[in-house]
């Protein structure tokens, strides 16, 4: 059987509630999962309850969005304790945190001339954390964008005319925070960053392993990033990132070819063998 250890819900940037990507995990044939939204451990307990009835296990899971001398990177966590007081409070800053930066997003776009409210962005978000892809949406509902890829292209991404930076919070302070709440901590989708940075600062910073399996990700940037991680002495990880269907990543749960061995064997550290590899 198969896993997928990236994925994300309503309670971030999915289209699906943790009940539906429990569903179609169910339906891709997937023994085990873990729903890493942004921010946000909120999934993990609706998603727990309908392990059970569909045969899927899930693991906690996170996607620590950082800001430091790395960079801009993403750092996954799985396995840790999503009751923890420190990874409560983590998210709720955070979650105060994104709604002042994305109001200060939509700020700027209103002096730029796009007519949109930040409520309307924050609507978007459906209880989860807000994200820039929300803020994108309504874009593209004004028809300032075809898509949201595009509005993310041409104004939201990093470096873009309405992007605008945020508080600092490093990789070490995420792979700190994951590890005191009991956690691994992986390097998201390494293979997707636009911008130089080293793997050797971040693995020194206590980093557990890499997605190296990515859907995102080329035969050779699979193959290379192999070679870090053994390099390294990393762990290696699997990830659709599965957003939604008609999202800018629509590759479902379970479609990333793998290396069992690579993922089960530290996977089963967390998860018993059998719930991982039935």
């Amino acid at each position: 059987m198969k896993v997928d250890l990236h994925m994300h819900s309503v309670f971030s940037d999915g289209e699906r509630t943790p009940r539906g990507l429990m569903d179609l995990a169910a339906i891709q044939g997937l023994s085990c999962i873990a729903i890493t939204d942004h921010d946000s451990v909120g999934a993990y307990s609706e998603a727990k309850v309908h392990e059970e009835r569909t045969g899927v296990r899930v693991m906690p899971g996170i996607e620590l969005n950082t800001y430091g001398p790395n960079g801009e990177l993403h750092i996954l966590g799985y396995g840790f304790d999503p009751d923890h007081p420190l990874m409560t409070a983590h998210c709720e800053w955070r979650r105060q945190e994104r709604e002042s930066w994305s109001r200060k997003i939509v700020r700027r776009l209103n002096r730029m001339g796009y007519d949109i409210c930040w409520e309307d962005c924050r609507s978007k978000a459906e209880g989860g954390v807000i994200v820039r892809t929300h803020i994108a949406k309504v874009l593209v509902e004004h028809r300032y964008f075809h898509d949201v890829e595009e509005a993310f292209d041409r104004l939201l991404a990093s470096g873009s005319p309405g992007y605008v930076e945020r508080e600092t919070f490093s990789s070490e302070e995420a792979i700190s925070l994951i590890h005191e709440c009991g956690g691994f901590a992986f390097l998201a989708h390494p293979g997707v960053y636009r911008f130089g940075f080293s793997i050797d600062r971040v693995a020194d910073e206590g980093l557990d392993g890499i997605e190296v399996y990515y859907a995102g990700h080329s035969e050779l940037e699979t193959v290379q990033w192999w070679a870090e991680s053994e390099r390294l002495g990393l762990l290696k990880s699997v990830g659709s990132d599965f957003h939604g269907e008609v999202t800018r990543n629509p590759q479902l749960p379970g479609s990333v070819d793998y290396d069992k061995e690579d993922v089960h064997s530290w996977l089963s550290q967390i998860m018993p063998v059998s719930e991982v590899s039935r």
